[in-house]
């Protein structure tokens, strides 16, 4: 039986809450668990220290070079660090990667060394990439994944000896109508600014304008009283085409998780988009759909595999082609069944049960001890 789980993230542990999901159900569920990780918000480092979950900082240097030779030089730091401080620890231990990035670098490795692997993404549009973390998966005593496509596609394309266990993205912690409190100054000033408006919610990584540009343009043709909120990272330059195209468009950068949830929970809808470049994306598994439906915000989604069999098939949201009328259509019929949506959001939420997985998982690993249950 392994002692304890030292589950590592590479780089920036407050930018993947499925990680600090997983290591937060370890630890209720009675396992020692230590996180150790490259770098990290303070955000992630105050829930794990708020939860007794001890943690180490390792080395994560960039050089001013940028681009590949800088993420070379990044990775050959963290794999040296890693392995040195194992080489410091009593083998009693089962290694838990939270991501690809943190398990690649220590590719070669990993010889005699009991790790589970967990895949946030497919990686199926970085043929290298996918190539290269499929291996690792194949020699991991488990493998875990976020959708039950994905999991298919991983157990056949990888050639996995068995289908990874699915945790679906919802945010570990969060009860179903339990509004958080405005705790910082930057979710103030947000919430003061809106004012109490009607909130049409878009929170992450904004896509390119074109696949943005529709919910704009419905909102100007239904000469809504809803304020268009866009928080996150801009990559394409998409906030301020918004705002030529409708007025009432409120932008605002990225708020670390979970603080960002103060804005949600006073949110009335939420919007999920992906385009259709990769499988990945189309069989995409979102953590936004459960952060909206943990306070009864309805999403609005376009037509994707991934948000049709969650979204559409629970009667959380509705999935349109995202085009002005069919948005516009898909918003109006919110409002008025709205009530319904909002039920049916907070069904969705409790009907996921990802610490039982989890229990379930460590069980087969023998990592948890039923005298502890």
């Amino acid at each position: 039986m392994f002692k304890r789980i030292i589950y590592i993230v590479k780089s920036d542990l407050a930018f993947y809450p499925p990680c600090m999901s997983q290591i937060r159900m370890i630890k209720d569920l009675g396992v020692q668990i230590e996180v150790w990780f490259g770098s990290s918000k303070d955000t992630a480092k105050e829930i794990l220290k708020g939860e007794g979950i001890p943690f180490t900082e390792l080395v994560d240097p960039h050089l001013s070079v940028g681009g590949k030779l800088d993420t070379l030089n990044n990775w050959t730091h963290f794999r040296k660090a890693v392995l040195a401080r194992l080489k410091k620890e009593p083998m009693d231990y089962l290694i838990w990667f939270g991501t690809a990035e943190s398990a690649l670098p220590l590719y070669g490795a990993l010889s005699g060394i009991p790790y589970v692997a967990t895949a946030l993404e497919l990686c199926d549009d970085q043929p290298t990439k996918e190539r290269l973390f499929a291996a690792v998966c194949r020699k991991a005593l488990a493998v875990t994944c976020c959708e039950l496509n994905r999991a298919y596609y991983m157990k056949i394309k990888w050639g996995l000896n068995s289908l990874p266990s699915v945790f679906p993205n919802k945010p570990y912690g969060l009860k179903a109508g339990e509004i958080p409190s405005v705790s910082t100054n930057v979710t103030k000033q947000i919430l003061d600014e809106l004012d109490g408006r009607k909130i049409l919610l878009y929170q992450g990584l904004f896509q390119r304008p074109e696949y943005v540009a529709p919910i704009a343009e419905a909102l100007r043709m239904m000469e809504s009283d809803y304020a268009f909120v866009l928080m996150g990272k801009d990559r394409y330059g998409t906030t301020e085409r918004m705002k030529e195209i409708y007025p009432d468009t409120f932008v605002y950068g990225f708020v670390p998780a979970p603080k960002h949830l103060e804005i949600t929970a006073r949110s009335r809808i939420g919007v999920v988009l992906y385009d259709d470049t990769s499988l990945n994306k189309a069989f995409c598994a979102p953590n936004k759909i459960y952060e909206y439906a943990a306070f009864g915000l309805p999403t609005l989604a376009n037509r994707l595999p991934g948000l049709v069999t969650t979204v559409e098939a629970s009667g959380s949201g509705k999935c349109v082609d995202f085009e002005p009328e069919s948005i516009a259509d898909a918003i109006k019929q919110i409002d008025h069944e709205y009530s319904q949506f909002r039920s049916c959001a907070y069904d969705f939420f409790n009907g996921t049960d990802n610490l039982a997985v989890m229990k379930s998982l460590l069980q087969s690993l023998d990592a948890f001890d039923e005298a502890d249950d």
